[in-house]
């Protein structure tokens, strides 16, 4: 066999080359990269060490394609800039500041070991009033640090917070390549020069999408959209066409978040004043907010205990809608069939005892605690198999069904969040459903079309194959 023949593994600094990152053992500064963590639009971060005290860092170095766009430099520079002006323990700390040889600029900062607040939501799928509570404080805290030091955010979402482990909780407001470095005009109100602004347009305030001048309470706007899918499981306004995006947050007022899934009236009210389209009627604030949504969800005072609520178990019946085809297909038929197919589960849940513990555009969870004695749980589990066969059945008998809507309905059983309502119609409530691994479909509904029930094996534990529905 000739040299040319011969075949040997590529090294590590060849397959970071390969993926444009940059190898392990590069020097950024005084510290040294170790690996890859994560790429962003402009930038890839990377663990690394100080060459000296081995102090963990993390490194944001922009990449190599875009560093000689002035724009994109510019972007990143005011990033570095915003995080330098601010010193707070919820706004994530610069070590510091430089540019390797390949002229890329680059800057290190605190590691964090963790997850976004948007892997939680997706992990527990709405967080309970006490939990949005507990984390809305340091969040509120870093950006009313910002607000001060002349800083506007404009890109608050789940995914640019970050959730430290270890407790109590460390939370760390995160990404400022968009925020805007405010002077002060006119007393304490800062305003840009008009443009159109960037940021996530299903975040985004009105002045923000027209482009006009803003100020913090942009932020408030966002927090309300983030309020709402802490609570809710989903963002106010849905919809993949971003013109229809823009067009709701222009016009259409968001639905309380009390009609799609049982919270106290005085939640609503905080969250529908932030999303205000006219920003002189929304919080002045994040101290404002904060202060009442303390007042609605009930401080330390009310002698309430904060954390995570007890696991309980509970049986879930989960329907998912696929709809066949490309989204060019949309249309009123299949929108009108998805309503119907919402409606209908909702209402048969409902009638059977199962609380709506989530619902968005197309899914409907609903669920029932079970009860200690094993038999009665397993007659539970038995019931709710069937009420799950008895809606299959009516869905497929459905008026008008459009062959693109496919449903899949499955039963689950496992542990639950729960917490007994509160007020004095208390005793004829339901609980509250918070979280739990009953509320993570994803990881145990089936992922492709299914034709018929489908029941995991704790739903059918214990039951006889001929006492299936």
């Amino acid at each position: 066999m000739t040299r040319e023949d011969e075949t040997r593994a590529f090294s590590e600094v060849e397959r970071a080359a390969a993926r444009g990152e940059l190898p392990p053992g590069t020097l950024a500064g005084e510290y040294i990269l170790e690996g890859f963590i994560a790429r962003g639009g402009c930038g890839v971060v990377y663990s690394a060490r100080h060459t000296r005290s081995g102090r963990p860092a993390a490194v944001k170095v922009l990449s190599e394609a875009v560093a000689h766009s002035r724009r994109v430099v510019e972007r990143f520079a005011r990033e570095i800039e915003a995080l330098q002006s601010i010193s707070h323990p919820n706004i994530i700390e610069i070590y510091e500041v430089g540019e390797l040889s390949g002229h890329q600029p680059f800057y290190v900062m605190e590691r964090l070991v963790g997850q976004t607040l948007d892997a939680l939501i997706r992990a527990e799928t709405r967080l309970g009033p006490r939990e949005v509570l507990e984390l809305f404080e340091p969040i509120c805290a870093g950006l009313g640090a910002a607000h001060a030091a002349g800083i506007v955010h404009r890109d608050v979402k789940a995914s640019n917070i970050f959730i430290c482990t270890g407790q109590p909780r460390t939370v760390k407001l995160l990404d400022f390549g968009i925020a805007k470095l405010m002077g002060p005009e006119e007393g304490s109100t800062w305003l840009t020069t008009a443009g159109r602004m960037p940021g996530t347009p299903s975040i985004m305030a009105p002045e923000q999408i027209l482009g006009g001048h803003i100020d913090a309470r942009v932020d408030v706007y966002a927090l309300g959209v983030l309020l709402h899918r802490m609570l809710v499981g989903r963002l106010p306004f849905l919809t993949h066409d971003m013109d229809e995006m823009v067009r709701k947050h222009l016009e259409e007022p968001p639905l309380p978040p009390s009609l799609r899934v049982p919270l106290p009236l005085e939640l609503d009210a905080v969250v529908l004043r932030c999303m205000e389209k006219r920003r002189e009627r929304r919080f002045g604030s994040v101290e404002e907010l904060m202060r009442a949504l303390r007042e609605a969800i009930g401080g330390p005072a009310s002698g309430v205990q904060s954390g995570v609520d007890p696991a309980v178990p509970g049986v879930a019946v989960y329907l998912e809608i696929k709809t066949r085809g490309g989204s060019d297909e949309i249309d009123d038929a299949l929108t009108a069939d998805v309503g119907q197919v919402l409606d209908m589960a909702e209402s048969q849940l409902s009638r059977a005892g199962f609380i709506l513990a989530s619902t968005t555009g197309n899914e409907v969870l609903g669920v029932r605690l079970l009860p200690a004695d094993a038999g009665e749980e397993r007659q539970a589990r038995r019931a709710a198999l069937g009420v799950a066969s008895a809606l299959h059945q009516a869905l497929g008998r459905r008026a008008g069904a459009d062959p693109r809507v496919h449903v899949n309905v499955s039963v689950h059983a496992d542990d639950v969040h729960a917490r007994a309502a509160g007020g004095a119609a208390a005793a004829a409530a339901q609980p509250e459903i918070t979280g739990g691994a009953l509320m993570c479909a994803g990881l145990w509904a089936p992922a492709d079309e299914v034709h018929e029930v489908f029941a995991t094996p704790s739903a059918k534990a214990g039951i006889l194959t001929d006492e299936l529905p």
